[in-house]
């Protein structure tokens, strides 16, 4: 039944309230970029270059496939009939499993509500996971080696999918190991640590993800009432919500690119829980009282976390009906040429309509635009610093949408639509303001011109032999590609194709990506996967070819 409602309640979802704002424009995006561009492991479009793995390795390639909204039906149908699984084969410790797993169905429901799909996913596998480890069939209770063989995968693809799904099996791997069932606790956590590990190193990422104590205030509170409330018996249910309940705290404590993410655990199962938990507690008990407030208190904020959700991202419908216009003036002016800069909606749908056009400065993802553009958070956004940031992020235009901005770039509107004496109109209508950027940064500084920037690749046109700096944050994936997009060899002998380097960091801190051009011509910078990453200068400097 709970399968069933699940399957129900997600098709009403993809109908009624799967608009294309919000978390899902970034997934949206993430998905047509792999769909372009499959090897390609730098995504130029959003904030300067992000690597795909950075948000996820393996959901916007299944997005991709199946679609995102599909993959979310499926993913959220499938999680519920798990988690229904899960409760009925728990040897006998949830008497009455059909109003628990409702009680997930709706936190499914409310996840999809709230558009995340790739946690979705990756919640899926995990789910997976656990059940591999707490409903293994008693017959095959010997065969402890097939069971680490099922969970461990799923725990790593989990984490694969979702991050965050692979944080919340740390938790149960915790609980487990401090249970003393080891086998369990390094079959669902190893694998998960060994992916967030090996991702990492080979594909670096910094940022943080806010979280303020109003936040963090209610799941820590649940996280102590299910440690508190549940029956003592359920030693690794209590014992996992003391191990949620600290780590929210430390996420508050802490800055991380958790932050906030760590809400969804609670979010999604602690209504199941809570009310597993009531047939054990005595009618007319505070106990009894206590499960019941907890619940309503929990279902409360969930729906309106939701709600508040589909109302926020929902976009106007200019994005979807009156963008040609727009892309068609971008397209004019050679936008291309550099980034541009679209104040950012409340929808974000701007993250989602651009990327195939232009690449956007910014884009949807609030741990990289803390880290690369504090100056829309911490008040210090004046004219001056506006035009800083334009030039460092070589910004040729600024679109600014007529609907609602996002609270990361409410100052930056009021700013511009109060004019600049640095910004020019050049085209408007009823739903956008194309402005030029006077005397704009270039995307490279030395004998060369941006011939198109892409969100594969950078093509430049070198006019002499030398260093070209191009302002895109290094990575060691960056290379060169030839023009049929196969990479280019690092050189060893003579520099005879090209190589690119790391340059000292500037007087702002960023560190962006050399060019060491041996003749004239045109270069193609790219990020293909592939091992040796790159196109790498070598450690001591190879001579250019004889003339």
């Amino acid at each position: 039944m709970a399968t069933a409602a699940a399957a129900a309640l997600h098709v009403v979802w993809f109908f009624c309230f799967a608009n294309s704002g919000g978390d899902l424009a970034a997934q949206d995006a993430w998905a047509e970029f792999v769909g372009r561009h499959p090897d390609t492991a730098y995504n130029l479009a959003w904030y300067g270059g992000m690597h795909p793995v950075s948000y996820s390795v393996v959901s916007p390639y299944v997005m991709h496939v199946l679609g995102v909204r599909t993959t979310m039906m499926i993913a959220g149908t499938a999680s519920a009939g798990l988690l229904a699984l899960i409760l009925t084969r728990c040897r006998g410790a949830v008497r009455r499993p059909l109003w628990p797993a409702l009680a997930g169905v709706y936190g499914l429901l409310c996840n999809a509500l709230s558009g995340r799909v790739t946690f979705g996913l990756g919640t899926l596998f995990a789910l997976g996971a656990v059940a591999a480890v707490f409903c293994w069939p008693r017959r095959w209770a010997r065969r402890r080696w097939a069971k680490a063989a099922v969970a461990a995968p799923l725990a790593g693809l989990a984490t694969a999918a979702s991050p965050v799904a692979g944080l919340f099996l740390g938790v149960v791997a915790a609980a487990l190991f401090l249970s003393r069932r080891r086998p369990g606790a390094y079959a669902l956590g190893l694998a998960p640590v060994a992916v967030v590990g090996l991702s990492a190193w080979l594909f670096p990422f910094s940022g943080t993800q806010p979280m303020r104590i109003g936040s963090a205030g209610l799941p820590f509170l649940l996280g102590l009432a299910v440690a508190l409330l549940v029956p003592k018996t359920w030693r690794t249910v209590r014992t996992a919500a003391a191990v949620y309940a600290l780590g929210v705290f430390l996420t508050w404590a802490i800055d991380s690119q958790v932050g906030s993410n760590v809400t969804r655990l609670v979010m999604l199962f602690g209504g199941a829980v809570l009310l597993a938990a009531l047939p054990y507690a005595a009618p007319r008990t505070r106990r009894r009282y206590a499960l019941l407030l907890a619940f309503a208190g929990l279902t409360a904020w969930i729906t309106t976390n939701s709600v508040t959700d589909v109302v926020r991202t929902t976009p106007v419908a200019a994005w979807n009906r009156e963008l040609a216009p727009l892309v068609d003036q971008l397209g004019k002016a050679g936008a291309d040429r550099g980034r541009v800069e679209v104040v950012p909606a409340s929808s974000h749908r701007e993250s989602s309509a651009f990327p195939a056009y232009v690449n956007l400065a910014r884009g949807w993802n609030r741990q990289a635009d803390l880290e690369r553009n504090p100056l829309f958070y911490d008040d210090t956004l004046t004219a001056e610093s506006y035009r800083d940031w334009l030039d460092r992020w070589a910004v040729h235009y600024v679109v600014l949408p007529a609907d609602k901005p996002d609270s990361g770039g409410e100052a930056e509107a009021a700013l511009v639509r109060g004019g600049l004496p640095y910004l020019s109109q050049v085209w408007g209508d009823e739903n956008w303001r194309l402005l030029r950027v006077d005397a704009p940064a270039s995307l490279v500084s030395g004998p060369a011109r941006v011939v198109r920037a892409g969100a594969d690749q950078l093509v430049l046109e070198v006019s002499a032999p030398g260093r070209v700096l191009v302002r895109i944050p290094h990575s060691p994936w960056l290379g060169l590609v030839d023009g049929a997009g196969k990479p280019v060899a690092p050189p060893r002998d003579a520099n005879t194709s090209g190589c690119l380097s790391k340059a000292a960091p500037d007087a702002a801190g960023d560190v962006w990506t050399e060019l060491l051009a041996p003749a004239p011509g045109e270069y193609r910078v790219s990020a293909k996967y592939q091992l040796p990453r790159g196109t790498p200068c070598p450690e001591q400097p190879v001579p250019f070819p004889a003339p």
